[in-house]
């Protein structure tokens, strides 16, 4: 009886501090781009197609290790091996291979999970660009001021946020309430600032949902439709893609969640292999897109993370969005090369051991 009470009282306990949603959902997937709340970040009437030209002759061989050997597989071989949705290769605006599991096709939507943090990124950059924001070093609370009782809040700069060396407290319970919670802004009481501001990297979500609210206010507007203003109607999508909001102030979360085809995340890639220029125009600064993959260890971040992008390999010169369950926009500048992956939920072992990266330059290598 006496561990019956026990139970009883930490199941009680956890749902005070986690949404009951959190408990019968369990790890995220691809059907909450459809249980929560979310804004529409419509198409462009003028879509941009890559060039779909005769793909017979191409074939590479990679291989993944999963299974303790170094055998090869050919691309078809590894996308069925793995919980693959989809995969795509585009060099020099032409797709060079496309895959999309059998129950999906390119219509379809994927969640982008942490890429999502990249995208954040370019907004931030634009905002910045247009006055809205004067600096990454500008004060915090210039911005949030309801952050002021936060102990050293003070000392916070956006800067911190963009590369996940704010300080602060990792908290497993608060990235659940900011995923699953119907608000977002009662959550912000929560921060604590455990490690003083600009001396370590550690990856927090929280850091880049305060720059989503930020955003939404400096703009005046949803992010979503800064994103669609700024990057989705001139990238050219041919899809409308969607962002989760909470349920009580529909905010963003601008952390994960967004909601879009496989091809239009090509072409963000796109825009960043074009050093942030589409068509000939400047969609994102080039001194933005500089910063964003540049090696810098300044304020404590670190050699292969800055502006919220994975740096790569200075012999590739590559850089990756990448998100859970090891989304990745690759792109490849010397190889003029983008890569696209989305997966579900890997077996553990099998995740561990699989590295998209080697595989990416393996393809980057051979073609």
């Amino acid at each position: 009886m006496g561990k019956y009470i026990i139970v009883v009282v930490l199941i009680n306990l956890l749902i005070s501090c986690i949404p009951v949603k959190a408990i019968f959902l369990g790890s995220p997937d691809s059907k909450d781009l459809k249980r929560f709340p979310n804004h529409t970040i419509e198409a462009s009437l003028d879509c941009f197609e890559f060039e779909r030209g005769d793909r017979q002759d191409f074939s590479v061989q990679v291989n993944d290790w999963s299974k303790d050997i170094p055998y090869f597989l050919t691309l078809n071989e590894l996308v069925i091996s793995h919980p693959v949705r989809s995969f795509l290769i585009i060099q020099n605006d032409s797709i060079k291979y496309e895959f999309y599991r059998e129950d999906l096709d390119k219509l379809d939507l994927h969640p982008s999970y942490s890429m999502a943090k990249s995208f954040t990124s370019a907004l931030l950059g634009i905002a910045i660009d247009e006055g809205l924001i004067q600096s990454i070093d500008d004060s915090l609370l210039t911005y949030l001021p309801e952050l002021k009782d936060i102990e050293r809040s003070d000392e916070l700069k956006i800067r911190h946020l963009l590369n996940h060396t704010s300080g602060f407290e990792p908290s497993l319970i608060l990235d659940i309430n900011i995923y699953y919670g119907r608000n977002i802004s009662k959550q912000l009481k929560h921060i604590k600032i455990t490690t003083t501001p600009g001396t370590k990297q550690e990856y927090i979500n929280m850091n880049t949902q305060l720059i989503g609210i930020i955003l939404n206010r400096v703009t005046g507007s949803s992010v979503a439709n800064y994103m669609e203003e700024k990057i989705w109607k001139p990238i050219q999508s041919c899809a409308d893609g969607i962002w989760s909001t909470d349920k009580k102030n529909a905010l963003e979360k601008t952390f994960c969640c967004i909601g879009a085809t496989t091809l239009d995340y090509a072409k963000f890639g796109r825009l960043f292999l074009n050093e942030g220029a589409w068509n000939g125009k400047q969609i994102i600064s080039k001194s933005w897109y500089n910063d964003c993959i540049k090696r810098d260890t300044t304020e404590g971040s670190s050699w292969n993370y800055n502006n919220s992008w994975h740096i790569g390999l200075r012999e590739y010169g590559d850089f990756m969005a990448i998100g859970l369950y090891k989304q990745h926009i690759y792109i490849n500048p010397k190889k003029n090369l983008i890569i696209v992956v989305l997966n579900d939920k890997d077996d553990k072992l099998l995740a561990e051991r699989l590295n998209w990266w080697y595989i990416f330059r393996q393809i980057a290598d051979e073609i």
